[in-house]
């Protein structure tokens, strides 16, 4: 709702825009396949579509298409997180609240070493989120500072999303990975907000506020 968008974004900064990304397939009558793209975001204090843009069938989910205003907060789904989109939003002022899969983008943890989310959050409890330091390497810029945010899911929430995980396997006829299948226990992101913004906590919180693109 308006009202619970609104709660989380007063969490933060009440200055600051909180904006959702996605697109969405578009197929002409009698159409085979996708014929078009369309990609969107919407302010989340308000609920209104505020830039869209509309490509062929080929145009790919990118951060970097939408434009980013100082202060910008971009959720985004599992399809955004790649280095070069992240700068772009990071080099414009804003911030980035993004869901990663378990095969996600290199990470390096503050000593350097690769970090992976769902190894780390294999040794959490229900209730306990996780939340850690790293760094999302971008081609020949410096690195991106940010950090991994986890929790796991009440085990009936985990159950329920590992069905799904398991319909959309056999529905594209394949073998699911173990660990895909073990990822959906989960809620993994990477955010550029810091800890002094919003604790792990709120950036779960926010992060939900996300499926009212979805809708």
């Amino acid at each position: 709702s308006i009202a619970s968008s609104n709660s989380m974004i007063g969490r933060i900064d009440g200055s600051r825009r909180v904006r959702a990304i996605d697109s969405t397939t578009i197929r002409q009558p009698a159409s085979k396949g996708t014929d078009w793209r369309l990609h969107y975001t919407i302010d989340l204090g308000t609920l209104s579509c505020d830039w869209q843009e509309l490509t062929d069938a080929k145009g790919a989910e990118l951060l970097e298409r939408a434009p980013i205003n100082k202060g910008d907060v971009l959720l985004a789904d599992r399809n955004f997180l790649r280095p070069l989109g992240a700068r772009a939003v990071v080099a414009a002022g804003g911030d980035l609240v993004v869901r990663l899969r378990w095969t996600h983008s290199l990470l390096l943890d503050t000593s350097g070493k690769r970090f992976e989310a769902l190894t780390h959050a294999r040794r959490l409890r229900v209730g306990k989120p996780g939340d850690w330091s790293v760094r999302l390497p971008v081609p020949d810029q410096e690195p991106i500072k940010g950090r991994v945010v986890a929790v796991r899911l009440p085990a009936p929430l985990a159950a329920r999303a590992e069905r799904r995980a398991l319909r959309s396997s056999e529905k594209k006829q394949r073998t699911p990975d173990k660990r895909s299948l073990e990822a959906t226990h989960f809620v993994l992101l990477f955010t550029t907000l810091s800890p002094a913004t919003l604790d792990a906590a709120g950036v779960l919180a926010l992060y939900r506020c996300r499926w009212q693109i979805e809708l």
